[in-house]
């Protein structure tokens, strides 16, 4: 066997270098992650890439800790959930004590907020573990218009009053020049126009359009959400060290268990990347508009 050099000036990542090779080390050590939406596959994310050596991570999400979070937020105690802890900071701490050579920004705010989506333009690698459908669709369109990497995730448990959970999830890869999130079906845009536009939303609900339960908790489990973290750290060091060809969508049958890649091609008409698009055109390009103008008052 070969001598392996290690990295930094510990062996803290000797069995690694072994795995993926000293320079696939050195692409994780000088790349710069954003992981947005951090609660159950969000700070699982944050927690492997630290692990893995990543060389500066920015943490990026609105909320604070709740105690129901306890039993799958990484990194997080009760006496965050006592003190609302936000969650941005949680995973700049959870990372810091893993590795502190990595350079850790915290931003305890929305990616819907112009300012922060612009920040982002830095990350050379962006992670989706947001709910809803208008966070996945600004970050396809800032994945499209700069160009960057951009692995979206999501999880599922459907519970049933008899027969055993339905429990789905997925990890979508969008590459420069490859099909999107809207082309991989990853959200829809009405659903993000109406999540964009509180003051409609709330109109449709009252009026009998809408029958979701927005508030209503939804089931989560953190195995479930590590099985999905892990196979989007996969698709990680398939980008950063070649390990394989990255694959643009797998679904997740956690129950079975069952990996189901599906591969696919850019929709010529897709209005996210196709020519009407702000493909590749980076700051010569506006940010997206996060919210639509009230209507005007009746009189």
């Amino acid at each position: 066997m070969h001598p392996v050099t290690i990295t930094r000036d510990t062996d803290r990542h000797d069995r690694q270098v072994r795995a993926f090779g000293q320079d696939g080390q050195r692409r994780l050590n000088s790349t710069t992650a954003a992981v947005i939406g951090l609660g159950g596959i969000g700070s699982l994310l944050v927690q492997g890439l630290a692990h893995l050596g990543i060389g500066r991570l920015i943490t990026v999400d609105p909320d604070r800790v709740e105690p129901t979070n306890l039993n799958r937020l990484a990194g997080a105690t009760s006496t965050d959930a006592r003190d609302g802890t936000t969650k941005a900071e949680v995973a700049a701490r959870t990372a810091a004590h893993i590795d502190q050579d990595i350079s850790v920004h915290a931003v305890p705010a929305s990616v819907l907020d112009t300012g922060v989506w612009s920040s982002l333009r830095c990350a050379d690698l962006i992670f989706g573990a947001v709910d809803g459908h208008a966070p996945r669709w600004a970050l396809n369109v800032l994945a499209v218009q700069y160009p960057r990497p951009y692995i979206d995730t999501g999880a599922e448990i459907t519970t049933r009053p008899t027969g055993p959970l339905d429990v789905s999830g997925h990890v979508a890869t969008v590459m420069p020049g490859g099909p999107c999130l809207l082309c991989l079906s990853g959200y829809d845009p009405a659903a993000a126009s109406m999540e964009l536009d509180p003051v409609l939303t709330a109109a449709k609900r009252s009026a009998g359009y809408l029958r979701d339960a927005p508030d209503e908790p939804t089931p989560s489990v953190i195995f479930l959400n590590q099985t999905i973290a892990g196979i989007a750290l996969g698709e990680a060091l398939n980008l950063l060290t070649g390990w394989h060809p990255p694959r643009p969508y797998t679904l997740i049958d956690l129950a079975g268990p069952a990996l189901t890649p599906i591969d696919a091609d850019p929709q010529p008409d897709c209005p996210a990347c196709g020519p009407d698009s702000p493909r590749g055109e980076g700051d010569a390009a506006p940010p997206p508009h996060f919210s639509t103008p009230a209507p005007p008052p009746h009189h």
